[in-house]
């Protein structure tokens, strides 16, 4: 039990480093996300006082960025499973494409009947 419980500590050391990767980046990422709407309605409080901009037309503006951006992100974020998804499809239809070695319609060998 020993001796397998010295095999783990390698592997369980590399996962808690990934885990740690891993929250920081996710947290980067939730950070920068808030801070980007932050920074819009900043921009836009600006526009609003010193340039005596409509509130409504500018609030509009915001949304769309707000959205555009929250899109973008989450087609970017699917780029990796889709270039996954067209390589197991192609290999789904090598499979499908390949020719038989069986000929099914042959009357000679042996049939199994049950």
């Amino acid at each position: 039990m020993s001796k397998y419980d010295e095999l783990l500590e390698e592997p369980n050391a590399i996962g808690i480093r990934n885990a740690h990767i891993a929250g920081f980046f996710y947290g980067y990422s939730q950070c920068i996300r808030f801070m980007f709407l932050g920074f819009i309605f900043y921009i836009s409080s600006i526009f609003i006082f010193d340039y005596k901009e409509n509130p409504d037309d500018t609030y509009i503006g915001v949304y769309i960025l707000f959205v555009s951006a929250l899109g973008s992100g989450i087609a970017i974020s699917q780029a990796p499973s889709v270039s996954k998804a067209r390589v197991a499809a192609a290999k789904v239809f090598d499979i499908i494409e390949d020719k038989s070695k069986i000929d099914t319609r042959a009357t000679e060998g042996e049939k199994i009947i049950k």
